[in-house]
């Protein structure tokens, strides 16, 4: 019975080890994802950047048609996403209405605020990227 002791202290302070890593861990990439959102595009352009000329060594040059290519290539994204955003707004409408149709009142009642709250963040992440 005397070993237990040792063994669970060594165990404990393992499972403290992994506990805290794993927390700093993800408030360091919450942060980073925080920062790139609120740097907006040219942000989230630019870390795609690094990440190429990291992992393939790109010269300057190279570097310079890159970043170009991505910042056309987010324009063009953009473009589409405007382009089909109604269609895909009235798709999620539709569905929204079928599944309130199928709820109790007190059912629907909570289905719009979750609609409210779930709008309200998508607002808000709208405005950390632009």
């Amino acid at each position: 019975m005397k070993s237990f002791k040792p063994v669970a202290g060594i165990i404990l302070v393992f499972l403290l080890g992994a506990a805290s890593g794993s927390l700093i861990t993800y408030f360091v990439s919450q942060s980073r994802m925080e920062s790139v959102l609120k740097g907006g595009p040219r942000a989230r352009e630019d870390v795609i950047l690094n990440r190429l000329a990291k992992r393939l060594d790109l010269d300057a040059q190279q570097r310079e048609q890159a970043g170009a290519i991505i910042h056309e290539t987010h324009e063009e994204m953009r473009q589409v996403r405007q382009k089909w955003r109604p269609q895909i707004e009235s798709v999620l409408t539709d569905s929204q209405l079928r599944i309130s149709s199928m709820l109790r009142p007190e059912q629907q009642e909570k289905f719009k605020k979750y609609l409210a709250e779930r709008e309200a963040r998508r607002k808000t992440d709208r405005d950390f990227r632009h």
